[in-house]
C-alpha cells in the first residue's frame, strides 16, 4: 500500500509507545498525519515531546467526526474499542 502524501488519522496517541511509534513510521513514509486523542495536551505532554519535529495536526481532548471522514486511512491503537462510533462511521477507511 502506497501511503505517500495520503492523509492518515491516528486514533489515540496515548501515554505509551504504540501511538508514538505509529506516528514515527507514518512520518518516514511521508504521510500527512492527524492525531486525535481524548486526552488533553497537558496529559499527553511527554508523548508529544517524543514526536517533536514531526509535522502533525493534533486534535486533543475530543474526536471530531469530520476528521474521520476526510482522511484516506485511519489507524487506531489496540486499546481503542472497535465499537467506537467514530470508527463505525468511517467505514472502509479504518484498518485494524
Amino acid at each position: 500500500m502506497n501511503l505517500q502524501n495520503k492523509k492518515v488519522l491516528v486514533m489515540g496517541l496515548g501515554l505509551i509507545w504504540g501511538g508514538i511509534d505509529i506516528v514515527k513510521w507514518l512520518n518516514r513514509n511521508k504521510v500527512k498525519i492527524i492525531v486525535t486523542d481524548l486526552k488533553r495536551k497537558r496529559e499527553l505532554r511527554t508523548s508529544i515531546e517524543k514526536i517533536k519535529g514531526i509535522p502533525v495536526k493534533f486534535i486533543l481532548g475530543r474526536h471530531r467526526k469530520s476528521e474521520f471522514q476526510n482522511v484516506g486511512l485511519i489507524i487506531k491503537k489496540p486499546s481503542i474499542s472497535e465499537n467506537s462510533l467514530y470508527l463505525k462511521n468511517a467505514g472502509e477507511k479504518y484498518t485494524n
